[in-house]
């Protein structure tokens, strides 16, 4: 039943309760109303009855001097009376107001006209004969007017009584009235409260359940459907249902080759390690070649050559073990349960068919084979540790010579000493993902005059375990030494422009942000290209964007960087030559490359108070950055004797723990 046919039952029963307490309780007004007005007709009953007895008695009165006293001048007076009296009880008589008393008026109504009829009589005696006739005629009227006296009395004594009876019946009605009337607004309460939880518990419980089960999916159980409940609530429920493990799959799979990603492998892993009775082994791939296949025929076959070795990774495992794509041509496997040699066997077929894959481009043929690494169960290791080993392995497969599987062995002095890069590769790659850079600034101060506006570089720095801090003098080696560092560029560039998209106010007051560049960035299109995009958008004027890029990478391939500076000098950004003075030919190609600003290199700087040939090498390149019409910028001023001295050698800017300490970007 819908939610719909729900409400119309709720809002009916409401309208059929409130109709029922508005018939009882009008029913109930009704009854006391109807007592109330019978009552008040009752009371004018009794008085009228009370004029009927003190007429009654005048008349009797009137009555006994005539017929006992011989009073004939009253006879008129009495029958009058008794005429009204007639006609008062025949009008009583036609109304009665209680059936009981209808003999009793009667009776005093007969006695009534007997006595006016005995009045007849005496005023057609003869005064000769009068009072022998009133003595006859006084034994008829006493036993007629004693009824009629007693009749009357009664009459008031019972219709007294009655009336008591009437309002004490009235009384009672209205109690009961009161009372009913608290009673059906009780009841209809109750109804009200009776419907909540009928609704409640039909629709209410219903959705509580749905928001409950889809905070338990939040959470990353299952979702539970549910089974009792409105049609819409249960076509939500299983829609909800369905979206839940669609974006749980999304989640947890490859969008490409539908295998699992890296997050869902690892909390597999990390799962089956919690089992310390299971044995498993963990496979690392890493496909040979596959970059020049990539780059020489495109991502399309990139895709393709991935989807297919997906197929063969799924073709040759059990349906226990778990394969997952960790990113890029980089799969892991594992294989729970399974004896020592059999898992070998395992990887080594997917070895030989991965190695039968071949891919034709405009009429070449590429071919792929995989270095695979094989980590066995290590009683105490993390998930982490696990992965570094099978990582690890798969280097020294590379190393071996490709197309290899070598099996892990901590034993291995190597291995050990690799194991070392490899964590770090992995940090670096984790940081890359999950933005896990920091970015930092210190100041560039000028030295020759008063500059209000800022002049500053970004610095970075990396978040280790447990937030540690990292410097990057402790993994941009390894980031070199893995090519990785165009990746870290791409990532300060965005972040710098997405800091300041953010925070426009803060470029008012900014001269120059100063960005190394590594140097295969300098050989590195995309990232020219992405430069150059990041640039035009014009959330960061260019002319308040300097790149740094070190002396001793530029002049490696000197017209590849001059290319590249050309190029980015277009849009109106400048260079610094960075750590200049460590090369060997630093004057012969300052000529060469379009800076406009110097820095000299630190080791210079830093010990030129103390060793002549360092405060030669300074006043030096001073001198010939002055000559080639360049700023020169002093790096490692750590103290004010070094900052006055470099002032004196004309040194436009200084930067160094004496101005201040680098401090996050915010």
């Amino acid at each position: 039943m819908r939610i719909r046919s729900y409400l119309a039952l709720l809002v009916c029963a409401c309208f059929l309760g409130a109709y029922v307490l508005e018939q009882v309780l009008a029913y109930r007004f009704n009854n006391v109303q109807t007592l109330a007005e019978e009552h008040s007709k009752s009371l004018l009953w009794e008085k009228d009855l009370q004029r009927i007895e003190s007429t009654a008695s005048q008349f009797l009165v009137s009555s006994d001097l005539v017929i006992g006293s011989g009073n004939t001048y009253l006879i008129f007076g009495a029958k009058n009376m008794g005429q009204y009296l007639v006609d008062e009880l025949e009008v009583m008589q036609s109304d009665v107001r209680f059936p009981e008393l209808t003999t009793k008026i009667y009776e005093s109504r007969s006695s009534v006209k007997n006595i006016i009829g005995t009045l007849d009589i005496v005023s057609d005696l003869p005064p000769s004969n009068l009072q022998l006739s009133l003595s006859k005629l006084l034994n008829q009227y006493d036993p007629v007017s004693l009824t009629l006296s007693r009749n009357i009395q009664f009459l008031t004594q019972k219709t007294t009584e009655l009336i008591k009876l009437e309002a004490v019946k009235l009384e009672n009605e209205k109690q009961r009235m009161v009372e009913v009337s608290w009673m059906t607004r009780i009841g209809f309460f109750m109804l009200i409260v009776g419907l909540w939880w009928w609704a409640n518990n039909r629709i209410c419980k219903p959705l509580n359940g749905l928001v409950y089960s889809s905070h338990r999916a939040l959470s990353g159980h299952d979702f539970e459907a549910s089974k009792k409940a409105p049609t819409e609530i249960l076509e939500l429920s299983n829609d909800f249902k369905h979206l839940t493990e669609t974006l749980f799959h999304q989640a947890s799979h490859d969008p490409l080759t539908e295998l699992q990603n890296r997050r869902a492998f690892e909390r597999n892993l990390h799962e089956i390690m919690g089992d310390r009775r299971l044995s498993y082994f963990l496979c690392f791939i890493d496909l040979d070649y596959f970059k020049t296949i990539n780059d020489t025929c495109g991502h399309a076959a990139g895709d393709e050559i991935l989807v297919k070795v997906a197929r063969i990774l799924k073709a040759n495992v059990r349906s226990n073990d778990v394969v997952a794509r960790l990113g890029g041509d980089e799969f892991s496997i594992l294989i729970k349960d399974c004896p020592f040699d059999n898992a070998l066997q395992i990887a080594n077929n997917i070895k030989e068919n991965i190695r039968g894959l071949t891919y034709h481009w405009e009429g070449e043929t590429f071919h792929l084979s995989a270095s695979i690494g094989v980590a066995p169960k290590v009683h105490g290791s993390t998930t982490t540790e696990l992965l570094n080993s099978a990582d690890v392995a798969c280097g020294l497969a590379k190393n071996a010579g490709r197309n290899t599987v070598h099996l892990y062995d901590v034993s291995n002095e190597t291995g050990v000493n690799k194991r070392q890069d490899i964590i770090s590769v992995h940090q670096i790659n984790n940081a890359l993902k999950n933005d896990l850079f920091v970015l930092y600034r210190q100041d560039i101060i000028s030295l020759q005059h008063t500059q209000p506006d800022q002049h500053f570089e970004i610095l970075l720095r990396m978040k280790g375990p447990d937030d540690i801090i990292i410097s990057p003098a402790s993994f941009f080696p390894i980031a070199e030494r893995y090519r990785l560092t165009s990746k870290i560029d791409r990532w300060v560039i965005n972040a710098v422009f997405k800091h300041y998209a953010d925070n426009k106010k803060q470029l008012d007051s900014i001269q120059m942000i100063s960005i190394n560049l590594s140097g295969h960035s300098m050989n590195d299109v995309e990232l020219e290209q992405f430069i150059i995009t990041k640039v035009d958008t014009g959330l960061i004027p260019a002319t308040k964007i300097c790149f740094e890029i070190t002396e001793t990478v530029a002049i490696t391939n000197v017209k590849r960087a001059r290319l590249f500076m050309d190029n980015i000098k277009a849009l109106g950004c400048s260079f610094a030559l960075d750590d200049f003075g460590s090369g060997h030919s630093s004057y012969t190609y300052i000529k060469e490359l379009p800076t406009e600003k110097i820095k000299i290199d630190g080791s210079f700087v830093a010990s030129m108070m103390e060793n002549p040939l360092d405060y030669t090498a300074v006043k030096s390149i001073c001198d010939i950055a002055k000559a080639a019409k360049q700023d020169v910028i002093a790096e490692y001023v750590e103290d004010k004797k070094t900052m006055e001295a470099l002032k004196k050698l004309g040194v436009d800017y200084g930067q160094g723990y004496y101005f201040c300490q680098p401090y996050a970007l915010v």
